[in-house]
C-alpha cells in the first residue's frame, strides 16, 4: 500500500483589528490507496474522527453497485503516518456510506445511513483494536433496527454533566436527539423518549450534529442548514424545538452537510461547517468550508501555508470535521480529492513565528 503524506509547517500572521481565524496546515495524508471497497473503505472518505494523533477514516459506497464501507485507522499522522487494516465493514448501497465519527478515549462511534433501517445504523468499536463493543441491533440495546445513523457524537450531558452522557444520534424522519449508554448501547430514555429537537415547523432531514462540551447545548445540520438546540436539563432543550441560525439555504437532496464544534484556547467557540447545496464539481474549499460563532454570526477563515494563503483542490462540497480541543487542532476529510487535512489554531503571539517553518514531504510505503 502507498501513500504519500506532505508534512508542513505553516505560517500565521496576527492582526489584532482583525476577526479572522487561521487555521495554519500542518499535514496533508493521501487517502487514495484506502478508497476501494474491496480492502478499504469505501470508494472516497466521508467521515473522520481525531484524537490529536491518529486518525479514523471511514468511507462512502458510489461505485454503482452494492459495495463495502468501512473504518481505518490513519496512525501518527503528524509523523509518520501509517494505515492500518480496515473494520466494521457493511454492505452499502450505491450513494449511501458512513455518515459519521465521534471518538471519546478508546471508544470510537460509527453512524451509517443505508438508505433504510438497519441494527448497523449506530455502531460502537474500540478504536486501537477495531473490535465491535454493541450495535443498536443488539436485543440488549432494544433490537431497534427501524432507524437511520445520519451523524453520532458522545452527548456531555447537560452542563456537561447529569444523567444524559452517551453516544447521542439523529435520524431522518425521527425529531429527538437519541441517546445510548456509551458502555451497552442501550437507550438511556427509551428508543421513543429522547429530547424533541424540531425546527419550527417541522423539518427532520438531519445530516450531522455536535455539542458544546460545556453546557451540552447541541448544534445540527438540517438540510444544509445550522441548528441550534439549547439545553435546559438531562433530557430537554429549551422550547422543544431547534432554530436554525447562520443563514445558510435549506437543500433538502444534498448529504454530507457536517459539523464540528471548536471550543478552542485562542479562537473561542466556533461551529465549522460546510456549506453545500449543490453536488457538483470545482467549488472552492474556502468558499464551501465556513465557521460561525454558536449564535450565527458568520466568521471569516484564513487558510495559511508558509504564511500565504493556501487553497486545497476543488472539490464537490462534501468535508467532514474532527476537532481535538487538547491539541487546539482541526482534522478535515476530503471526499472529491480523497485526502486527509490537519489544522493547527495558532496563539496570535505564536503565528508569525510559524513562518519559519519548512516543509518536508515523507513518502511511506506499506
Amino acid at each position: 500500500m502507498n501513500s504519500t503524506v506532505a508534512i508542513l509547517a505553516v505560517a500565521g500572521i496576527a492582526g489584532a483589528a482583525s476577526a479572522q481565524v487561521q487555521l495554519d496546515l500542518r499535514a496533508v495524508v493521501d487517502l487514495s490507496s484506502i478508497s476501494n471497497v474491496n480492502t478499504g473503505i469505501g470508494t472516497n472518505p466521508s467521515a473522520v474522527a481525531w484524537n490529536g494523533t491518529d486518525a479514523w477514516v471511514a468511507g462512502y459506497n458510489s461505485s454503482g453497485a452494492t459495495n463495502s464501507t468501512a473504518v481505518v485507522r490513519v496512525s501518527n499522522v503528524l509523523s509518520a503516518p501509517a494505515f492500518g487494516a480496515r473494520f466494521g465493514a457493511f454492505a452499502t448501497t450505491n450513494n449511501r456510506g458512513i455518515t459519521s465519527l465521534a471518538i471519546q478515549g478508546d471508544r470510537l462511534a460509527v453512524g451509517l445511513d443505508n438508505g433504510a433501517g438497519s441494527g448497523d445504523s449506530v455502531r460502537q468499536f474500540s478504536a486501537s483494536a477495531g473490535t465491535l463493543n454493541w450495535r443498536i441491533g443488539d436485543p440488549a440495546a432494544g433490537n431497534d433496527s427501524t432507524r437511520r445513523g445520519n451523524g453520532v457524537a458522545f452527548d456531555p450531558g447537560f452542563n456537561g454533566g447529569g444523567t444524559n452522557q452517551g453516544v447521542a444520534y439523529l435520524s431522518i424522519g425521527g425529531g429527538r436527539r437519541h441517546l445510548l449508554n456509551t458502555t451497552t448501547g442501550q437507550y438511556i430514555n427509551g428508543q421513543n423518549a429522547g429530547a424533541i429537537i424540531n425546527f419550527a415547523p417541522t423539518a427532520t432531514t438531519w445530516r450531522d450534529l455536535a455539542f458544546d462540551p460545556a453546557t451540552g447545548d447541541l448544534y445540527t445540520r438540517e438540510a444544509n442548514r445550522i441548528g441550534r438546540a439549547v439545553r435546559s436539563g438531562d433530557n430537554a432543550f429549551t422550547g422543544s424545538a431547534s432554530t436554525a441560525i447562520g443563514g445558510l439555504t435549506a437543500v433538502t437532496t444534498v448529504d454530507s452537510q457536517n459539523i464540528a464544534f471548536v471550543n478552542s484556547s485562542t479562537a473561542g467557540n466556533l461551529l465549522i461547517v460546510n456549506d453545500r447545496t449543490v453536488v457538483n464539481p470545482g467549488q472552492a474549499f474556502g468558499t464551501v468550508v465556513r465557521a460561525f460563532t454558536t449564535t450565527g454570526t458568520s466568521v471569516p477563515l484564513q487558510f495559511l501555508l508558509n504564511g500565504s494563503a493556501w487553497s486545497a483542490p476543488t472539490g464537490n462540497g462534501a468535508y467532514d470535521f474532527s476537532y481535538d480541543a487538547a491539541t487546539n487542532s482541526l482534522a478535515v476529510v476530503d471526499f472529491a480529492n480523497r485526502n486527509l487535512y490537519v489544522f493547527q489554531i495558532p496563539t496570535p503571539g505564536a503565528a508569525a513565528l510559524l513562518g519559519l517553518g519548512s516543509l518536508a514531504a515523507f513518502r511511506r510505503r506499506r
